[in-house]
């Protein structure tokens, strides 16, 4: 069994931002698909428009539903 630990990234009067930290790693998931955007030039872009709207959600709208699409694999649909 994997055990996480569910760490604040940040809080704001609109939402609140979390990630987890599995027990044997030294990065959170959130740190670890930052340093993967950052490390690609392919990927930059896509990540600063995913932080861009993350900094705007965490803002103003929040976290809402709209912003997400549904869980699973794009076949399952």
């Amino acid at each position: 069994m994997t055990i996480a630990t569910i760490q604040s990234i940040i809080q704001t009067e609109e939402a609140g931002l979390f990630t987890i930290i599995f027990e044997s790693e030294s990065f959170t998931e959130f740190q670890k698909f930052i340093t993967k955007g950052n490390a690609n030039a392919k990927l930059l872009p896509n990540l600063q428009k995913i932080l861009t709207a993350i900094q705007r959600m965490m803002n103003t709208a929040g976290f809402l539903e709209r912003y997400f699409r549904p869980e699973g694999k794009m076949n399952e649909r």
